[in-house]
């Protein structure tokens, strides 16, 4: 079976955000496929949210699978519900809200998918310093299929204002 590489985003703003990130690391690793490395956690505000909501804990992670990107995303539903967010598939309207855990896949391999339920790469992540940052740390030449940019070049256009604070635990 061929393994595939991927890059997924964690992200945690509500309860006990180390533990949700935690959690969900190790049922990444238990049910979707090997976890090759992960970024330090990184602390921002939310991204288009509230001032008032609590900050987010996001760490990248760079994995093999052989699930095909549909399956990877049903278990990525699964694994969210286990830990407490709540996907409503059916809301088109693009609103951001706290959440105990979120998990984007950025990446799979170098393809270029646009449907209706999946869009690879993640359409936003060129806007995002709390991805772009830990993406840096784990492979800086990592070049966007569409940009044709290294993950350096992505960030250095990057016009998100919010500040983002790597962490240290233990």
């Amino acid at each position: 079976m061929k393994k595939h590489c991927v890059f997924l985003s964690q992200g945690s703003n509500e309860g006990n955000r180390k533990k949700n990130l935690d959690c969900s690391y190790n049922l990444i690793s238990k049910k979707i496929g090997n976890i090759i490395k992960k970024s330090s956690f990184f602390k921002s505000e939310g991204w288009n949210m509230e001032q008032k909501s609590p900050h987010f804990y996001n760490r990248v992670l760079y994995m093999e699978t052989i699930d095909s990107p549909f399956i990877l995303l049903e278990k990525i539903f699964k694994i969210e519900g286990y830990i407490g967010k709540i996907n409503n598939k059916n809301n088109k309207k693009k609103s951001y809200r706290n959440r105990k855990i979120d998990i984007d896949i950025l990446f799979y391999d170098n393809i270029i998918m646009n449907s209706p339920s999946l869009i690879i790469p993640h359409p936003m992540l060129h806007l995002r310093k709390f991805v772009l940052i830990p993406m840096i740390e784990i492979d800086s030449n990592m070049e966007h299929p569409i940009f044709h940019k290294n993950m350096i070049e992505i960030l250095g256009v990057c016009s998100d204002p919010l500040n983002i604070i790597k962490l240290k635990f233990e």
